[in-house]
């Protein structure tokens, strides 16, 4: 039988592939080559499996932030592969993903979003302690402050009525935001190790 882990991560797969809910346990149980029995016996019900799932995700985001934070050169470094994760992460979900998960599953949504965003703030605003300390960023930055802004960033990106996702791509909008926000806080020497990052990266 499949490890509980497994499935967890199949699902989740799934999930972010085509939404939550045209996933049903049914065809969850099918996909894995498991019972439907099996499945209801770890899972009894498809808002413990979208908790788990959402689980399994902000575990995923917390330690690559901390791979990205260990194999950065500096902190420039370090907040744009953070801004790329969150883009590649981006392309990779169908936007019926979070539609469906505020409309469908509402408590796992406040409750694991609460922790998405705090996780997501603690993140940010740490990044740009370490360049202010590293005269990468201005001193008269508040961390925190900003920290809440590029947050609200997302959340726009991610309004429909905003930015209709047939009109928009979410990671286009969520890049040219990024961008323009850690350049509008950066030092001259920040500055100048930005332009040289994406002049060398830019064909990547």
């Amino acid at each position: 039988m499949a490890s509980t882990e497994y499935i967890i991560q199949q699902t989740l797969s799934l999930f972010k592939k085509m939404g939550i809910r045209s996933v049903t346990m049914d065809f969850i149980a099918e996909q894995l080559g498991m019972s439907k029995r099996t499945l209801y016996e770890l899972f009894p019900n498809k808002d413990d499996l979208v908790k788990a799932c959402l689980t399994l995700a902000l575990n995923e985001r917390k330690q690559k932030a901390q791979e990205i934070i260990s194999q950065s050169e500096h902190i420039i470094e370090t907040f744009i592969l953070f801004m790329q994760m969150h883009i590649n992460e981006l392309k990779q979900v169908n936007p019926l993903f979070l539609h469906d998960l505020k409309k469908y599953h509402p408590e796992v949504s406040c409750q694991k979003t609460a922790e998405f965003t705090s996780t997501m703030q603690e993140n940010i605003a740490k990044f740009i302690d370490m360049g202010k300390a590293q005269n990468l960023f201005r001193s008269d930055v508040d961390s925190k402050i900003h920290a809440k802004l590029i947050y609200e960033q997302v959340n726009i990106i991610q309004n429909s009525d905003i930015f209709p996702p047939d009109q928009y791509s979410p990671s286009k909008i969520f890049e040219q935001a990024t961008f323009t926000f850690i350049r509008g806080i950066a030092t001259e020497k920040g500055l100048a190790i930005i332009d040289k990052y994406y002049e060398k990266h830019k064909n990547d």
